[in-house]
């Protein structure tokens, strides 16, 4: 946050928590806490490694972090001091069709990763690392909570997304193009089963207009898991009772 126009003295009798945009603007989180505002536009930025130790004080079973640049991550899980769980994943890769990528195709970073297997203590000690071998880390957002299964992921998923960059020609047809953010959306169908329907009704009301980690394969190393996967908030969470043992769920995600 800053000052619009005054001086800090005197802006110091005013309550940023409470102004109504007189004297103090909201311009976003500082770069120590931008990994935790959600947006993966906005991340944490330092020098490698990137480290940071959560305690959630509840009974957790999931992490997802998101919008990384980095070589690798590793998510370890301490109580009483003991390590309890360890994961981690190499997040460098080349995407190769053929030897002409294998030898000179550029290499990409896998910017998402998932667990959802975290012992569940209430007293845990999550801390994540980011590392990168040159050049800063980036850390864009992460997610703690406790996992629901929706159901099983049916083909034909679709990953979209909403283009907020404005373009505009004139009368010869010239194009002014003014890059803004796109937002990531998907569209999927899950199978689920009767006896599931209360709790997942359930889960509707409580994440209407919550964010959400949604991940729509478990499998990481699938070439759709980063498409599948959203921070964000349901647009359309439809449940059709179209079996007499299995319920088809209809969603529609759209990045925060």
């Amino acid at each position: 946050m800053h000052t619009a126009g005054v001086s800090s003295n005197v802006n110091k009798a005013h309550d940023p928590t409470t102004d109504d945009g007189t004297w103090w603007i909201d311009v976003g989180p500082t770069n120590r806490w931008a990994m935790f505002d959600l947006l993966r536009n906005t991340g944490t930025t330092t020098t490698s490694p990137l480290t940071v130790s959560i305690t959630p004080g509840q009974r957790v079973d999931s992490i997802g972090v998101v919008g990384m640049v980095a070589d690798a991550v590793t998510v370890t899980v301490k109580v009483a001091g003991s390590t309890v769980y360890t994961a981690s994943a190499d997040l460098l890769n080349r995407p190769t069709s053929g030897w002409y990528d294998y030898f000179f195709g550029a290499f990409r970073y896998r910017q998402e990763f998932a667990r959802f297997d975290l012992p569940p203590y209430t007293d845990a000690v999550v801390t994540i690392t980011l590392t990168k071998a040159n050049d800063d880390v980036t850390c864009g957002g992460v997610v703690l909570g406790s996992s629901v299964y929706l159901g099983r992921t049916l083909h034909e998923a679709e990953s979209d997304a909403l283009n907020f960059s404005k373009i505009d020609r004139d009368d010869f047809g010239t194009a002014t193009l003014v890059p803004r953010r796109s937002v990531p959306r998907t569209v999927q169908s899950l199978r689920c089963k009767k006896s599931d329907v209360d709790r997942i009704l359930q889960l509707r009301d409580d994440l209407n207009a919550v964010p959400a980690l949604w991940s729509g394969l478990d499998d990481q190393d699938s070439g759709y898991f980063s498409a599948l996967l959203i921070v964000g908030v349901y647009k359309r969470f439809t449940i059709t009772m179209d079996q007499p043992e299995d319920a088809l769920i209809s969603l529609e995600l759209e990045e925060v």
